[in-house]
């Protein structure tokens, strides 16, 4: 005769889920621990049937392979460049293992790569020399700035606002609402873009690098910039105003008012075409 057990659902629930989302152990949970000690079963047959063609184990194995399948596809979809980087094979390893060992708790998939860069980090084969490997460190940019368009492009912000033009008050002139900096040791952007544009881009060099990227009426932009001006957009980031921000940069370039003037105007001008700012 089968062993019958009945499971309160919060318990079968977090049962499946550990089953699902680590079927190989990994991260050393035994799914029986999850069930309450007074409904413990002995065995995956005394909670799940078997049939005519499948063992209990096998319908289990479906469900896993499924699931795990489309995590994956979540997975190379967020991180389409790293996975191009890395080649399949490894991208699949590294994936399969961070789904196991930070699994999802958010029915939100845009958020399954979350601390994927953590993870990379945290997991990298160099971990233990004293000198480590240049491209591990580009990977993991690579990783953050993925992640980190998505974010941007789902993020909720202001749409309706007014774009600043060359007429426009300097004094009022504010970024717009989406509107993010980033800083690299290796030129991260240029190998993203190559690589959405299939040009097919080899593993590049360190060569620091930065670069904004915007969104407006949902569409996103990036643009190359250089030290000076991510230092620049860095202080209008932090709540100042231009002309608070241009006399803090003055002063740390220790340049003349007209020198930056001569360069502040060709970059308004670059900046309010790039839709950078508004009023």
């Amino acid at each position: 005769m089968e062993e019958k057990v009945t499971i309160p659902l919060s318990s079968f629930q977090l049962w499946m889920q550990q089953l699902l989302l680590d079927p190989y152990q990994q991260t050393n949970v035994d799914p029986k621990s999850l069930l309450q000690d007074s409904f413990n079963a002995s065995s995956l047959e005394a909670i799940v049937h078997h049939s005519k063609r499948l063992t209990a184990s096998e319908h289990i194995g479906i469900y896993q392979r499924s699931y795990i399948a489309r995590l994956r596809n979540c997975m190379s979809q967020q991180f389409s460049a790293l996975e191009y980087a890395l080649g399949e094979d490894i991208f699949c390893a590294f994936a399969d293992d961070y789904l196991a060992s930070t699994p999802s708790y958010n029915y939100n998939l845009s958020l399954l790569g979350k601390h994927f860069s953590d993870y990379l980090e945290e997991n990298r084969p160099d971990a233990a020399e004293e000198i480590k490997e240049d491209w591990i460190d580009f990977i993991i940019e690579l990783a953050k700035f993925e992640y980190a368009i998505g974010v941007i492009f789902e993020e909720k912000a202001e749409e309706e606002y007014q774009l600043a033009d060359l007429n426009s008050d300097e004094g009022k002139l504010k970024l717009v609402p989406i509107c993010e900096l980033f800083k690299f040791q290796f030129p991260v952007r240029k190998f993203y873009s190559d690589f959405k544009n299939e040009k097919k881009p080899s593993l590049p060099f360190e060569n620091e690098s930065y670069c904004v990227v915007i969104r407006h009426k949902f569409k996103l932009a990036v643009y190359d910039i250089h030290k000076d001006q991510y230092e620049f957009l860095s202080s209008l980031k932090k709540g100042m105003d231009i002309p608070t921000a241009k006399s803090k940069f003055i002063e740390n370039q220790k340049v003349t008012t007209a020198e930056f003037e001569n360069v502040w105007t060709r970059w308004k001008a670059r900046w309010i075409e790039a839709k950078l700012f508004r009023v």
